[in-house]
Parts: C-alpha cells; sequence; structure tokens
C-alpha cells in the first residue's frame, strides 16, 4: 500500500498589502487543487499546513485549521459515528517542511488509516513595513494526496539537519530605536544569509542525496525527474550537477514562482505534471534544503516496481 499524488497547484502574489497574504494565497492554491482532481474539501481526512512566513507573523490559531474553514473541509463541531471529519495542524520545517509533511502523511495514508489528505504551503513578507532582506517570492501551493492499494507512491523520505551550520541563514526580530512612527521605535524583522548558504545546501543535498541512492540501490540514471527547493534559486541545478543528473530531468518552473520558499517543491511538481514529465517519470527524487541546515529528500515511484 502507497501514498499516492493526486493533484497539485499554486498561487502567486504580491505582498499581503494588496489582500494576497499568505492565508489567502493558501486558499486559492488549495481549491484549485481540489477542483483539478474533482475531489470536494468534505474528503479530507488530514490537512497539514507547512507555510512558514504569514501574514503579520501571526502564530495562533494554527493557520491549517483557517484554511479547513476556508475550504470547507469539514470544519467545526464534533464529529459522530458515522461522520466524516478533517484532522488539521502545523508544522514548521522551513524548506524541507512539504517533505516533512509527506512523511507524516505517508504514515497515515500508506496504510490505509486515512483515505487522503492535503499538504500546504505559502509564505508572503510578513510585514514589508518592518522586515529587510527578505528573499522569497509570494507563493503557495498545494498537494492532495490518496491511498494507492499497491506499492507506488512515496517509498522512502528521509530528512537530515547538519545544526552545525544553522548560523547561514537565520531570522530575527530586532528593535531598531530611531524607526517607526515619530522615530519612536519599531521591531524590525530581519534576515541574515551568509554568502555561503547556497553552497553549502547543494553540498549537503548532494552527499545525502548520493548516499540515499546507494541504500537504495539506485543509479542517478535510474532518476528520470527531480523536484528540488526553489530556494536557494542555484539549488536545483547545483543538485543534479552534484547528483550526475541530467538537467533534462527538471521541470521549468514559471518565472513567478522562481524564489518559493516552503512551496518550492509544489511549484516544480505543478510544472512537471503540467509538461507530463511527471505522467511519464517511473521514479522521482525529491531533494529539497532549508534552515538549519536542514535536508529532505524523497523517491517516489509512478508504478509498483
Amino acid at each position: 500500500m502507497g501514498t499516492r499524488i493526486e493533484a497539485v497547484a499554486t498561487a502567486h502574489g504580491h505582498g499581503w498589502k494588496l489582500g494576497r497574504g499568505a492565508l489567502h494565497l493558501t486558499d486559492v492554491a488549495a481549491q484549485t487543487c481540489l477542483d483539478r482532481a474533482g475531489d470536494r474539501a468534505t474528503q479530507l481526512d488530514l490537512l497539514i499546513n507547512a507555510g512558514l512566513y504569514r501574514n503579520g507573523n501571526v502564530a495562533e490559531p494554527a493557520l491549517a485549521a483557517i484554511i479547513q474553514e476556508d475550504i470547507g473541509a469539514n470544519p467545526g463541531g464534533h464529529i459522530t459515528y458515522g461522520h466524516h471529519g478533517t484532522f488539521s495542524f502545523d508544522i514548521l520545517n522551513g524548506g524541507c517542511g512539504v517533505l516533512t509533511a509527506a512523511w507524516i502523511v505517508d504514515g497515515f495514508v500508506g496504510h490505509g488509516a486515512a483515505r487522503h489528505a492535503m499538504i500546504v504551503a505559502g509564505d508572503v513578507d510578513p510585514s514589508p513595513s518592518t522586515s529587510q532582506d527578505f528573499p522569497f517570492a509570494p507563493a503557495a501551493g498545494a498537494m492532495l494526496v490518496a491511498h494507492a492499494d499497491d506499492s507506488s507512491g512515496f517509498q522512502q523520505i528521509e530528512l537530515r539537519t547538519f545544526s552545525e551550520y544553522a548560523s547561514l541563514f537565520e531570522v530575527d526580530l530586532t528593535w531598531k530605536p530611531h524607526e517607526g512612527f515619530l522615530g519612536r521605535g519599531r521591531n524590525v524583522i530581519e534576515v541574515r544569509e551568509a554568502p555561503s548558504f547556497a553552497s553549502r545546501c547543494i553540498d549537503l543535498a548532494t552527499s545525502v542525496g548520493a548516499a540515499f541512492l546507494d541504500r537504495a540501490r539506485l543509479r542517478p540514471a535510474d532518476i528520470d525527474l527531480l523536484i528540488t527547493s526553489q530556494y536557494p534559486t542555484s539549488f536545483a541545478r547545483g543538485v543534479a550537477n552534484g547528483l550526475g543528473i541530467p538537467f533534462a530531468c527538471l521541470p521549468t518552473v514559471a518565472p513567478e514562482l522562481v524564489a518559493t520558499h516552503t512551496a518550492g517543491p509544489i511549484a516544480a511538481l505543478e510544472a512537471a505534471v503540467t509538461s507530463g514529465e511527471f505522467r511519464h517519470a517511473r521514479r522521482t527524487l525529491f531533494v529539497t534544503a532549508g534552515a538549519g541546515i536542514t535536508i529532505g529528500v524523497a523517491l517516489y515511484a509512478h508504478e509498483v516496481l
């Protein structure tokens, strides 16, 4: 039994000031994903939000619960015998959030305890007037998965964190005493990225990915499609080069989704679905990276191997 990808979708915007915040974009992506699959939100057993940067840095309630209500996935009330409910929650693991959610979902859907689940992720500059050097594109994505009676779908998922490199990408809330209204001071979100962050992500992903393929007894030539994070922007081609996988195995992501953060793998996957590359690939390798530095790797089989 396995966990099979049914549909994916993305949405992009220009920042929360124009009404295109993380919540709105994620709602749009989730509803579009359901429409593409021909499914109803009430069919969802699980809804996991992996988005990190949201409007105004709101932490509570869990954004997943708000998205659940917005798309009509069995919101509120008590679940009674014979009626369907949806369990929703947030997970926070940056650029590896989608694969972390996939790992959690596979434990339920792959074994048949749940039949349908959705993973959503979206990020925008949480407060454009009080942030500096925010590097990510405003975008969201949604991925719908379903139980497979055979062993197709996600095969293995691995996550590793190299905390010795945590300082290469940090986000802090800093008090600026002479900024803000009448110069009375304000808090400013500062994103600090070391020049070596991108290259270190590529090196670590290459190492983890190569070891992953060795354990799976696969060669780079056995991979038909490579789905990666879209940030750092050099990551996809760097990992392909490091693993010896041809650049032709990388889908062409829409320009407006380049530099997407948590939804990056979904953006690449949507491009592959649209082009037909995903449908025709026998094996797909997912490789993601995020602050920490955390690396995620997963193997997806499109048929029983």
